[in-house]
């Protein structure tokens, strides 16, 4: 697995940053290849992911294996491309430092062809930071409106 960490800090609270991020299944609002996240009823904590672009999708079940709620959410795949991460919020004044960590093992069939090719570390260095900067400003939009 090559496992990579990105901080952010976003201009809005923990609370609000928390909020938005803990809602997984609008996780592909902000992640470009995160095509879908879906809650599952049946079991508290588990979600299934679809992850690439069209026609290239891989899929995984994660779990989350620890939340602690303004602070931490971690997470594994417990099926399809193995994977993990973990979120940290960090408060700093009225704003939030984000630390996001990725673990990934290159996926499969053509989709891994495509990103061993790129180079997964660099890849991901470039997405997970586009993605979080993304993120930061969503939540800094949505907390404009608010005003």
């Amino acid at each position: 697995m090559i496992e990579r960490s990105v901080e952010l800090v976003v201009q809005a609270p923990v609370a609000r940053v928390y909020e938005l991020w803990s809602d997984f299944e609008n996780l592909s609002r902000w992640m470009r290849f995160v095509d879908r996240v879906t809650l599952d009823p049946d079991r508290p904590g588990y979600s299934r992911w679809r992850f690439g672009i069209d026609p290239l999708f891989v899929e995984w079940t994660a779990r989350i294996t620890r939340m602690i709620p303004l602070r931490l959410v971690a997470w594994e795949s417990v099926s399809g491309l193995p994977n993990r991460g973990q979120i940290d919020f960090f408060p700093v004044d009225q704003s939030c430092r984000l630390k996001l960590t990725l673990a990934v093992a290159a996926p499969g069939g053509v989709v891994g062809a495509v990103v061993e090719q790129v180079g997964l570390g660099r890849w991901l260095d470039e997405n997970i930071r586009a993605d979080l900067v993304q993120f930061g400003k969503l939540v800094e939009e949505s907390m404009s409106r608010d005003l």
